[in-house]
């Protein structure tokens, strides 16, 4: 299949050029574009008037786990939003820790030569990325990053807030001794929620912040269930645990099963996402739901206004939402 470069090479330009006619930049001169254009003719990479018409409709979208919880609801939610503008999804399936990252990334660009790309955590945050897709014209919407980017839209929840809430249901239930499941410690959402949990718990007498009940599962399952059967097989084992996300969550309720407590009799779970799996495990998990719908919605709308939207951030409401895994504190453990 021919590239980028391969057009470059045929119209005598730089591949810089190639990708600002190829994405519509103003000031290239129509004989600039008239020569990129035929290049991209001979070399089989066009025909250039129609593959313009297609990067119009089209929104990319990078996913590193698209099995999480998480990444199912936004990708889900994403396919309609599209569906509804009149606009197409292109996935790819995309880690930027693994080596030839930045080849995969310009294939990726070249193939579907999409114009407006939709970055979620932890892609959103790479300087390197950010750097490439600039260099490629690129027009970006970021869903929870960790700061602002430059040039960049960004979609947001107030991670601490939902986190203070949900601790205080468990807090309000009588419970003293909570324990927390932390995600990624790269992840700004991770800092965010635990900043939450710490401080719904300082404000409460009786409670305070112990650091030996908090362990990192890294938002997957497996290691949760490491960390969850560390935590509830302690002599002094906390009677609710809230975990940064579902899958989480539901690595606790196994491990609970396992040793012989019943959620949430013997101690209460929640989580985090409002993921399929909250409500199709026993007993259905209390969760905080981010408004994926809402948010893919604000992703296609963003990116549809392109530059003209840089720089914009859009807070978006959350809801705790309760259900059975949480339950009154147990009188005694």
């Amino acid at each position: 299949m021919p590239t980028i470069n391969d057009v470059a090479k045929q119209a005598g330009v730089s591949a810089k050029t190639v990708s600002r006619v190829i994405n519509d930049f103003p000031h290239i001169s129509p004989a600039t574009r008239e020569k990129v254009e035929r290049a991209m003719n001979a070399v089989g990479y066009g025909p250039a008037v129609p593959r313009r018409g297609a990067i119009a409709r089209s929104i990319g979208m990078l996913y590193s786990d698209p099995s999480s919880g998480y990444q199912a609801r936004l990708n889900h939610a994403m396919l309609a939003a599209c569906s509804q503008a009149q606009r197409y999804l292109a996935v790819e399936l995309f880690d930027e820790c693994r080596s030839g990252w930045r080849e995969q990334m310009e294939a990726y660009l070249d193939r579907t030569q999409v114009r407006d790309l939709v970055l979620v955590p932890p892609m959103c945050d790479s300087p390197e990325l950010h750097d490439l897709l600039r260099q490629r014209g690129v027009n970006t919407v970021l869903i929870s990053p960790s700061s602002p980017v430059e040039g960049a839209s960004s979609i947001y929840i107030d991670d601490r807030a939902a986190a203070m809430e949900v601790t205080q249901h468990l807090i309000d239930l009588g419970h003293r001794r909570i324990g927390h499941i932390a995600g990624d410690q790269g992840h700004v959402a991770t800092v965010l929620r635990q900043q939450g949990y710490r401080a719904a718990l300082d404000r409460t007498p009786g409670a305070s912040f112990d650091e030996s009940l908090v362990k990192t599962g890294k938002f997957h399952f497996k290691d949760a269930l490491d960390v969850a059967e560390e935590m509830l097989s302690a002599p002094n084992r906390p009677t609710a645990i809230f975990a940064a996300n579902d899958d989480m969550a539901a690595a606790v309720v196994m491990v609970a099963n396992k040793l012989g407590l019943e959620v949430p009799r013997d101690l209460s779970v929640a989580g985090f996402d409002n993921a399929p799996i909250s409500q199709t495990m026993w007993p259905a998990l209390t969760t905080v739901s981010q408004p994926f719908n809402r948010m893919a919605e604000s992703a296609v709308r963003l990116a549809s206004r392109g530059r003209e939207a840089s720089g914009q951030s859009v807070i978006l409401p959350h809801e705790l939402v309760v259900r059975a895994s949480t339950g009154p504190a147990p009188k005694s453990v």
